[in-house]
C-alpha cells in the first residue's frame, strides 16, 4: 500500500517542482524591482528581489533582474575587479534560464538580454571577440523569439537597438556584422522602437521607459534629431531617478541647454539607496567648463578621485589642463598634459583626442578654446563675440587658421546663418584636408547635414563621403559613424 501511495505522490511532487522551476512571472513585485533598478536604487530593488526569491523560488525573473544590477554596476563603474568577480554569474544564470518553460516568450528573451548586457560590459574592457560572439547569439535568439512570439512586443526593443547599431557601422567594418550573420538599418531599428512606443500608448508595457530612452539617444546620435530627443527626456523625473539625471543632462548638453544640465546635475538625488555614479561629476565639470565657471575644476578632480575605470581619465585631465590654461596658468596646463601621457586608456575618441594633444605638445589658442567651450554650451552669442574682428590672418599657425574657420562655421550654423556657415565650412575643408586634426572631417559632416536638411541628397552624399575618406586621427570613429548614419538617411 505504501509503495502504491509513493508511486502516486512522487510523480506529482516532481511534476510540481519542475513546473515551479519553469516559471517566468514578471509580477508586480518584479516590476517594482525593475523600476528601482532603472532608477539606480539598487538597495530597494535587491530587497524586493530577495522577497520574491523567498516567496516564489521557482520564478526565474529575479535572475534576470540580478543580471541588470550586475551589468549596470559594471558599465557605470568600469571597475575591472568587479567585472571579474561578477562575470562568473553569467553562465550560472544562463544555465538556470535554459531550464525555464520554453513556451514562454521570456524564455529566449531573457537569455538574449543577458547576453547583450554582458557583451556591452565586455566592450568596456576590450573583450571584443567574446562581446561580438555574445551579440551574435543574442541576435539569433531574438530573431527566433520574434518568429515564435510575433506579438511579444519587448523583442522589438532589443532587435531595434541592434538593427540601428548594425546600420550605423561604417562600410569598411561591415564585414564584421556580415560574419556575425546580422543585418539591419537605422530606419528599421527606429521603426521597431516606434511600434513599441505606439503600443505603449494603449497597453501596459514593462519596458516602455527603457525603450523611450533608447529611442531618444538613437534619434539624437544617429538621426541628429535634437527636437525628438529633448521632447522625450525633458519631463523625466530627476528627483528620484539617477538614470534620468544622466539622460536629461546628456541630451541637454548635446542640444544647447547647458544651464538645464548644470541645474539637473547639481540637484541630483543622493543617498545610500542610489548607486555611486562618479561620471555625473565629470558631466557637471564639463557643463561648468562650457560656461567658463570658476569651480569647474572641483568636479573633474572629484571624478578622478572616485572613478575606478580607465576611460575618460585622459579627457578629464585634458579638461583640467584647459581650465588652468584659460585661467592664465600655462605651467599647470603642461603639468596635466604630462599626466595624460601616464594615466588612463586611449580607447574612446575623447581620450584619444586628449592623448593627441598631449603628444603634440602645443597648447590650444586660448581665444579659440574659449569660443569652442562657449559654443559647446550653447552660448552662441558669447562664442561669436570672441571671434569678432578676427580672420585667418589673425593666426600664424595653420592649425589655428583651420580651427578659426571651423569655429566660425559651427557658430553661424547653430545660430541660423547657414550661408555664412557653408562658406566657413568649405574654407575649413580646403585648409585642413591634409591635416590630421578633426576640423576638416567634421566640417564635411556638417555640410552633409546642412544639405540633407535642404533635401539636396546628392550634395549631402558627397560631403558625407568626404568625411568618411578623411585621414583625421581625432574623433575618427565618431565622425565616421555619423557620416555613415547620414548616408543611410539620404538613401545610399
Amino acid at each position: 500500500m505504501k509503495k502504491k501511495i509513493f508511486s502516486i505522490i512522487l510523480p506529482v511532487f516532481f511534476s510540481a517542482t519542475i513546473s515551479i522551476a519553469q516559471q517566468f512571472d514578471f509580477n508586480k513585485r518584479c516590476v517594482d524591482a525593475y523600476n528601482f533598478i532603472q532608477a539606480l536604487r539598487f538597495n530597494e530593488a535587491k530587497t524586493l528581489i530577495a522577497q520574491e526569491k523567498n516567496d516564489n523560488p521557482g520564478n526565474l525573473i529575479p535572475l534576470f533582474l540580478d543580471n541588470y544590477i550586475d551589468f549596470i554596476s559594471i558599465y557605470i563603474s568600469e571597475d575591472e575587479e568587479e567585472f571579474e568577480t561578477l562575470e562568473k554569474n553569467q553562465q550560472t544564470r544562463l544555465v538556470q534560464l535554459r531550464k525555464g518553460d520554453d513556451d514562454s516568450p521570456y524564455y529566449l528573451y531573457t537569455q538574449a538580454e543577458l547576453l547583450i548586457q554582458w557583451a556591452f560590459a565586455r566592450l568596456k574592457f576590450e573583450e571584443y571577440v567574446n562581446a561580438f560572439t555574445e551579440v551574435k547569439k543574442a541576435y539569433g535568439l531574438l530573431e527566433e523569439n520574434q518568429k515564435k512570439f510575433p506579438d511579444f512586443i519587448a523583442n522589438k526593443k532589443s532587435l531595434g537597438m541592434l538593427h540601428c547599431l548594425v546600420g550605423a557601422i561604417p562600410d569598411k567594418y561591415k564585414w564584421g556584422a556580415n560574419i556575425l550573420g546580422m543585418d539591419g538599418t537605422i530606419q528599421q531599428g527606429l521603426n521597431e522602437m516606434e511600434s513599441i512606443i505606439a503600443y505603449s500608448k494603449t497597453h501596459k508595457l514593462i519596458f516602455t521607459q527603457e525603450t523611450y530612452l533608447y529611442y531618444a539617444f538613437l534619434s539624437l546620435y544617429l538621426q541628429k534629431d535634437d527636437v525628438t530627443a529633448w521632447n522625450i527626456v525633458k519631463d523625466l523625473d530627476t528627483k528620484n531617478n539617477l538614470i534620468n539625471v544622466f539622460c536629461v543632462s546628456s541630451v541637454a548638453m548635446r542640444t544647447g541647454r547647458n544651464d538645464i544640465a548644470i541645474s539637473t546635475l547639481q540637484n541630483k538625488p543622493s543617498g545610500s539607496n542610489y548607486l555611486s555614479y562618479a561620471y555625473l561629476d565629470f558631466m557637471l565639470g564639463l557643463a561648468k567648463m562650457r560656461k567658463l565657471d570658476s569651480d569647474a575644476n572641483y568636479y573633474f578632480e572629484r571624478f578622478l578621485k572616485n572613478f575606478k575605470g580607465n576611460n575618460y581619465i585622459k579627457e578629464a585631465n585634458q579638461k583640467l589642463a584647459w581650465y588652468y590654461l584659460i585661467n592664465g596658468n600655462t605651467a599647470k596646463y603642461y603639468e596635466y598634459m604630462q599626466i595624460i601621457k601616464q594615466k588612463g586608456e586611449d580607447i574612446i575618441d575623447d581620450d584619444k583626442q586628449a592623448w593627441y594633444e598631449a603628444e603634440n605638445g602645443k597648447a590650444p589658442n586660448v581665444i579659440l578654446l574659449k569660443s569652442r567651450l562657449l559654443f559647446d554650451g550653447g552660448y552662441y552669442k558669447n562664442a561669436l563675440q570672441l571671434l569678432e574682428g578676427k580672420s585667418t590672418d589673425s593666426f600664424s599657425d595653420v592649425k589655428d587658421k583651420t580651427e578659426f574657420t571651423y569655429r566660425a562655421a559651427r557658430i553661424y550654423h547653430a545660430s541660423g546663418g547657414i550661408e555664412k556657415a557653408k562658406g566657413f565650412y568649405a574654407a575649413t575643408i580646403k585648409n585642413g584636408e591634409t591635416l590630421t586634426y578633426y576640423f576638416a572631417a567634421s566640417a564635411a559632416l556638417q555640410l552633409g547635414l546642412i544639405y540633407e536638411k535642404e533635401k539636396n541628397h546628392e550634395k549631402a552624399k558627397i560631403y558625407f563621403n568626404i568625411c568618411l575618406n578623411m585621414d583625421n586621427e581625432e574623433y575618427k570613429t565618431s565622425l565616421d559613424s555619423q557620416a555613415k548614419a547620414g548616408l543611410n538617411r539620404v538613401g545610399e
